[in-house]
């Protein structure tokens, strides 16, 4: 253990050595986004950062505090932000394939068209979380919390939302085919235009608080 933090502390500050050496010839909205950058390899704590377009993948983000960020466009794929603290923070377009997000606090976040196709968010607190066209294709959102998210025309084909709980969240021209959604709370939920081909939701609450009875025509019909 001693070994590795001393190797990360070693790498950041190679790291940090190395984009000195190159700071002074970026225009100012650059330089500022590399010293934000830095800060959060350094602290891994980045409040209010502006980390547009970084690269972070693979990175060990564990428990990091990111709250607020803006992370648009970002490349998290594969990155380890177990616990990490994202409220309100912007991920719209950010790319989050394979990235472990158990746990994680995404409360308010902007998660517009982002990529989280295969992420592990066990557990994670997204209540009021904008995932609108946001890819959740085989996302493990097992026991997640998205009350009054924005899911609109989520793809989440295969995704696991087992135990979820999506009351007063808009399901509407989301795609959960395949999807596992067993003993998931929808009460409230909006379900109008959503795609549930061969979904399991074994006892889920429905959007009347009604225990699904294999008939969804109510509740995805256009009005």
């Amino acid at each position: 253990m001693m070994i590795q933090s001393w190797f990360r502390k070693l790498s950041v500050f190679v790291l940090t050595l190395l984009l000195s050496l190159t700071l002074f010839s970026l225009p100012a909205h650059a330089f500022l986004k590399t010293i934000d950058y830095v800060h959060l390899l350094e602290t891994n704590e980045c409040n209010g950062c502006d980390l547009q377009g970084v690269d972070l993948s693979d990175k060990d983000l564990y428990g990091s505090a990111l709250i607020g960020a803006d992370l648009s466009g970002a490349d998290l794929s594969g990155a380890l932000l177990i616990e990490a603290k994202l409220e309100g923070a912007t991920l719209s377009g950010a790319n989050l394939s394979g990235a472990e997000l158990s746990a994680v606090t995404l409360s308010q976040a902007d998660l517009t068209d982002a990529d989280l196709s295969s992420a592990v968010l066990y557990n994670a607190l997204m209540d009021e979380a904008n995932l609108s066209g946001a890819t959740l294709i085989n996302a493990d959102a097992e026991s997640a919390i998205l009350s009054y998210a924005n899911l609109s025309e989520a793809h989440a084909q295969g995704a696991n939302f087992n135990r979820a709980i999506l009351s007063g969240a808009n399901l509407s021209g989301a795609d959960f085919t395949d999807a596992s959604m067993r003993e998931a709370r929808f009460s409230g939920a909006i379900f109008t235009g959503a795609n549930f081909d061969n979904a399991d939701l074994f006892r889920a609450r429905m959007p009347n608080d009604t225990i699904y009875n294999g008939d969804l025509t109510e509740f995805v019909a256009v009005q």
